[in-house]
């Protein structure tokens, strides 16, 4: 039988009129005390039912024993209760027509099978009434454009809910809560925060969804452990993304400890979170390291809205916080802007032309009193066209308080984006609540400044849409190949068919062969041994290059069997190739989110450099050039030191082309590598001359 439709939106479940609190108590000391006292106290404008059978009223409200009970109807029942009591709460709910349950009670998937399966049921009954849920095990939601503060967290109470433009989902709500006190703490306001739980029902890509659409959300903010359903997650992220709300986002869990080991080059090199960090980067998500960070950034979004440029200024009154803060823009990637010779010409009038820079150093002015510095040019460097935002750096000297106020003032007028840091302890406490009371953003340390404009002007574009090459065969590559590796010229002969340029040769099971074939391809060719087990066939000893003539061809195919015996199925006999660099491409099929492309150089160094990128299968050509930029090896591709110019549009097209390949075959292929690909001068082509895939029966 086909569920009905929800009985509410995501929309209208975070905004209820009525909500009964099931588990409501006076003792702060209980969960369904903690979050009915702060929903009533907190200023929840609609009607608040405690249930109780215990109690008549609590706090002067009526209670009832059941919500079911209610003499009007219910929109929302937050649960918390212990969890053997929870389905009958569920079963009472649902048959009452409430449109929500927000389950705070823990105790189901978390804590094993009997948990699992009582939070199936939990979810079966829900849905075969239209009723939607939020948990268990979590801590509630945070509407403040509706007055909801609806968490069970004593830190509500020390938090101030100044309605402002933050959207925040969290799977932890300890850390939900602990990260709206710290952010409100630090300047944050919060439009809205979810405590999502187990996501037995709606999940961080409903709320997603919603925030994408709220009119009130101007940025989001994300806890994540892990996706329940990542092509939607993408999906909501893109929403997020094309309505101009930049996504922010803490991943745990991303080191590679417990990965599955391969053989695969692109496997290793393509772990769990560089697939996620290249997903994010495609679907206009940022990722942060910090949650304390990630609010600071946010606020700085919500307020300031997109940068118009990356030039920031800088103005301090110490020469050697000026110097270290240079040091640190170029070790986190900023840029100092570079003033105009019309800006420069306006500072000379206030500053000493022979120390005159950016960073703007106070103890550069002509009046080098320190007592009445007043914005110290800001207004002047501020109007030039390549300054994006003000730095202000606050150090030691006289009149601190006032400095403070006439530079932290000076900036706020310039209308541009402007960041306070104060580097000195309690001397400079009145310059805080200077700058507090001014409503500006300010840090104690410049990497917590630095840290939010590289968030800040992290960039979250949509890429080129791909298209589908017009060449391309019809049909599912490697079907019918059952389990395992797949030898080198199979693999080439389906990439060819793709497009993909790969050596000229022939597989042989005998020397006559081999010489014959040798022959029709051209001296000098290359030697490779190929079976089962045979991945990495130079470790192997399955490979000879630039064989030159019958007699060096005999000794290195008598040379290959005797090494490899039994192992050795066959032998290639191939061209060889040549090229200016050695370039890997690959694909790895990632659990959760399906094929990537694996572009780098080095070949087999490619481990060793581990200098690639990787990106959502299917890309665009232009999207990987965009992207070949970030190697540190780029140079290399553009031409250094006098040699030349890698064809780059050749590894682009490749890339592109795997992408498709990797579409077609589905998740039959788990993993290919093209290693090496001999990539030549530009508009020469590229070539592949060794390939390997791994594949599975689906």
């Amino acid at each position: 039988m086909t569920n009905p439709a929800p009985r509410q939106s995501v929309a209208e479940i975070m905004n209820p009129g009525t909500i009964a609190f099931i588990g409501a108590s006076e003792d702060q000391r209980k969960f369904g005390g903690r979050i009915f006292y702060n929903t009533l106290s907190l200023g929840f404008p609609g009607r608040i039912i405690p249930v109780n059978p215990k109690r008549e009223t609590l706090f002067d409200l009526p209670c009832v024993p059941r919500v079911s009970e209610a003499d009007v109807a219910v929109d929302m029942a937050v649960i918390a209760v212990p969890r053997d009591h929870v389905m009958d709460h569920i079963e009472d709910c649902a048959r009452s027509g409430v449109a929500c349950c927000v389950v705070i009670s823990a105790g189901f998937t978390e804590t094993g099978a009997e948990g699992a399966a009582l939070e199936q049921r939990m979810v079966e009954v829900a849905r075969a009434h239209g009723m939607r849920l939020v948990g268990p095990n979590g801590l509630g939601l945070i509407n403040t454009q509706a007055g909801l503060i609806m968490n069970s967290s004593p830190s509500m109470q020390d938090s101030a809910h100044e309605p402002g433009g933050i959207g925040f989902i969290s799977q932890s709500g300890a850390l939900m809560a602990t990260v709206y006190n710290r952010g409100v703490g630090d300047g944050a306001r919060f439009s809205s925060a979810i405590s999502i739980g187990n996501q037995a029902d709606l999940d961080l890509a409903d709320f997603l969804e919603w925030m994408a659409q709220d009119p009130a959300t101007n940025v989001v903010t994300l806890y994540v452990e892990g996706f329940k359903n990542p092509d939607r997650f993408v999906a909501a992220a893109r929403q997020c993304r094309d309505a101009g709300k930049p996504v922010l986002m803490v991943k745990s869990g991303r080191s590679e400890e417990g990965a599955r080991v391969t053989m695969s080059h692109t496997a290793s090199l393509a772990g769990s979170w560089r697939v996620l960090e290249a997903v994010c980067r495609e679907a206009g998500v940022v990722p942060v390291d910090d949650v304390n960070g990630m609010m600071q950034a946010a606020e700085m979004i919500s307020r300031y809205g997109p940068p118009t440029g990356d030039g920031i200024c800088v103005i301090t009154g110490s020469g050697g916080a000026a110097a270290i803060t240079t040091d640190r823009f170029d070790d986190v990637g900023l840029r100092l802007a570079r003033f105009s010779p019309e800006t420069r010409a306006s500072l000379e009038k206030i500053y000493v032309p022979e120390q005159l820079g950016n960073p703007l150093d106070l103890g550069a002015m002509k009046d080098r009193s320190f007592i009445d510095v007043d914005d110290g040019g800001l207004a002047i460097a501020a109007t030039d066209p390549d300054v994006a935002a003000n730095l202000i750096m606050i150090t030691t000297g006289p009149q601190m308080t006032q400095s403070a106020r006439s530079l932290a003032g000076g900036g706020k007028a310039t209308g541009k984006p402007t960041l306070v840091v104060f580097t000195p302890g309690s001397s400079s406490d009145g310059g805080r609540k200077v700058v507090r009371d001014l409503d500006m953003l300010s840090y104690e340390t410049t990497d917590e400044a630095l840290r939010v404009l590289k968030t800040w002007l992290a960039p979250t574009k949509a890429a080129p849409v791909a298209k589908r090459p017009d060449d391309l065969p019809d049909g599912t590559p490697f079907s019918g190949h059952g389990d395992g590796w797949l030898d080198e010229h199979t693999v080439k002969a389906e990439l060819a068919r793709y497009g993909i340029p790969v050596t000229r040769e022939q597989t042989v099971a005998t020397l006559d062969a081999a010489i014959a074939a040798a022959e029709t391809i051209g001296w000098p060719i290359a030697l490779k041994g190929f079976g089962p087990d045979l991945i990495h066939k130079s470790v192997d000893g399955a490979v000879a290059l630039g064989i030159a003539d019958a007699e060096a061809l005999s000794r290195a195919w008598q040379d290959m069997a005797t090494h490899l015996g039994i192992r050795l199925a066959g032998c290639l006999v191939s061209e060889m190739a040549s090229g200016e660099a050695e370039a890997i491409l690959g694909i790895q099929n990632d659990a959760q989110f399906g094929p990537m492309v694996l572009v780098g150089l080095g070949g087999v160094l490619a481990e060793v450099l581990d200098d690639v990128i990787l990106l959502p299968c299917p890309v665009h050509p232009e999207r990987v050039k965009e992207r070949l930029r970030s190697l540190k090896l780029w140079p290399v591709l553009e031409g250094v030191r006098g040699s030349p110019a890698l064809d780059v549009d050749a590894l682009a097209d490749a890339a592109a082309r795997l992408s498709w390949f990797a579409m077609d075959a589905g998740p039959a292929l788990q993993e290919l590598d093209i290693n090496p690909l001999f990539l030549r001068r530009k508009d020469s082509g590229a070539v592949a001359v060794d390939a390997h895939a791994r594949v599975v029966s689906v």
